[in-house]
This record gives structure tokens, C-alpha cells and sequence, in this order.
């Protein structure tokens, strides 16, 4: 029995193992009249000479291990069986090379994505730095402070696929936190966190895009107080983030403006797309005073 397993072993690795290392490269580099010059000249050398390799197999054990039951494998049973596996072989090795490539294709594209968000969010935090320091250095301290909590949560915790949820809410206070000490009285900010977030989990840096779009497009008519209303709630493993800041209905952005933000929302975009394919909805609305976000994701 082990002999007739051991045959039966070789009768499959063989051809596969052939069709994969040895002709499947050329139809990989599209060099068709090779590949399949090579392929004819497989199954030729195979049929002809593999059932001599199983048979000096099995009579090695036999001889080895005083063992009767081995099977006298010629031509034409085993024509059939090596045109079947390097058939076989060739889908499925073909089938997993495009899976890892694909795989590796998003990770480089997360990979790209992030490395445009985090240099877009500190362009935006060094201005507000240059701005209090000629204004009101007294607050420069403090929000320096925040600033490194907020570059050291981008550099070491971001680099993984996901992150705890909480650790992403603590990044999204500091941030609103820094901009509120910027901003003083100027700007009405109201911040609300609901729900049990322990044991969450959530891709970085998807949130802090819409955050600070509007912080950044926050504007009010004149008889009218700027605001912006950030909730963020956690039930039964859904996510929901509304992101609401006042505008000024005659206010309409320049083309620069424009195309800084729309990159980070279609960066924000793409990601969603890459890491939440059906797991979410993303609405984007503009109403007669207020421009609002809202975000819901099924969290794993």
C-alpha cells in the first residue's frame, strides 16, 4: 500500500511540478510558439519515460522494504493522468500567482495612500504652527505638545493594517483638541463620542480626512457663528461618524482649494474601497448653511 501511494505521488508531482517550474514561465512572458513547443516536448518525455520511473520506484521499495504491492504502470494508463495534472496545474498555479499579485498590488496601493494622507494632515498643522507663533506664542507650547502625540500615533501605530478604534478616537481628540487651541473663540466645536469601543478595530487614519476638510472649509455668514459638530458612535459593530461645519452660502472655493481637498477625500475613497468593499457607505452633502459627512462601516 505505501509502494502504490508513493507511485501514485510521483504520477502527480512529476507532471506538475514540470508544467509549473519549466513551461508555464514562457506562456507567462507571452512566448506562445515556446511554451507550447515546450509543453508537446513535456508530455512526450513524460508518457514515455515516467511509467519507467514508477516501476524502478516501486521495485526499489519492494526490493527495500519486502513489499508486493506494486503496480506495473505503462503507457497508456498514464497518458490521460499527465495531460489531466498539467492542465490542472496550470490553472491553479496561475489562479494563486494572481491572487498574491493582487494582494501585494493593494497593500502597495494602502501603502502610497497613506504616505499622501499623513504629509497632507502635517503641511496643514505646520501652518497653523507658523500662524500661532506669530499671533499668540504663549499657546505655541501646548500645541506643540499636541503635534507630537499626534506624529508619533502617524509614524509607529499606523503601519498596520488596523489599529484599536480607541487609539484612532485618541488621535481624532488631539487633533480637535490642537485646533480648538488655534482657533480660541472663534469657531464653535463640539465633539461627542458614544458607544463601547473596546475591542474595535479600524483601519488608520480613514476619519481624520473629513475632520479636517472641515476645519479647513469652516466659514459662516456674517450674522452667523462658525461651527463644527463632530459625533462619533459605536453600535452593534457599526461605526458612524458625522462630520456637520457651518458655511458661508456666498463663499465658493478657489480651484486650489478645491484640488488640495478633493485629494484627501479620494484618497479616503479609494482606501474605503480597498479595505471596506460593501462594509460601507460614505454621503457627502452640501446644504443651504452646513456641509455634512456622514460614515457608517461595519467593523470586523
Amino acid at each position: 500500500m505505501i509502494c502504490l501511494v508513493l507511485q501514485e505521488m510521483l504520477e502527480l508531482a512529476i507532471p506538475c511540478y514540470s508544467q509549473n517550474l519549466l513551461v508555464l514561465p514562457f506562456f507567462k512572458r507571452r512566448k506562445w510558439i515556446t511554451g507550447i513547443a515546450l509543453y508537446v516536448l513535456q508530455l512526450i518525455i513524460l508518457i514515455e519515460l515516467l511509467p519507467y520511473v514508477l516501476n524502478a520506484v516501486g521495485k526499489i521499495f519492494a526490493f527495500l522494504f519486502r513489499i508486493t504491492d506494486i503496480v506495473d504502470w505503462r503507457t497508456e494508463h498514464i497518458a490521460f493522468s499527465i495531460v489531466a495534472f498539467t492542465v490542472v496545474a496550470t490553472f491553479t498555479k496561475a489562479g494563486l500567482d494572481r491572487l498574491i499579485r493582487d494582494k501585494e498590488q493593494k497593500e502597495n496601493e494602502l501603502r502610497h495612500l497613506r504616505a499622501q494622507l499623513n504629509p497632507h494632515f502635517l503641511f496643514n498643522t505646520l501652518n497653523n504652527l507658523y500662524g500661532l507663533s506669530v499671533a499668540e506664542s504663549e499657546k505655541l507650547p501646548g500645541l506643540m505638545l499636541r503635534l507630537s502625540d499626534l506624529l508619533r500615533y502617524s509614524l509607529y501605530d499606523t503601519n498596520k493594517h488596523y489599529v484599536p478604534l480607541q487609539k484612532e478616537i485618541d488621535y481624532i481628540c488631539n487633533y480637535v483638541e490642537l485646533e480648538n487651541i488655534r482657533l480660541s473663540n472663534d469657531l464653535d466645536i463640539n465633539l461627542q463620542v458614544e458607544g463601547v469601543t473596546a475591542e474595535k478595530y479600524i483601519a488608520p487614519l480613514l476619519m481624520i480626512v473629513f475632520i479636517e476638510n472641515a476645519f479647513k472649509h469652516c466659514s459662516a455668514a456674517k450674522d452667523k457663528n462658525a461651527f463644527i459638530q463632530i459625533l462619533l458612535s459605536v453600535k452593534d459593530g457599526e461605526l458612524r461618524l458625522i462630520v456637520k461645519n457651518s458655511i458661508d452660502t456666498a463663499y465658493q472655493p478657489t480651484p486650489a482649494i478645491k484640488r488640495t481637498g478633493g485629494l484627501g477625500l479620494e484618497n479616503v475613497r479609494q482606501r474605503l474601497n480597498m479595505i471596506y468593499p460593501g462594509q460601507y457607505c460614505l454621503k457627502i452633502n452640501r446644504n443651504t448653511d452646513c456641509f455634512e459627512t456622514n460614515l457608517q462601516i461595519e467593523l470586523t
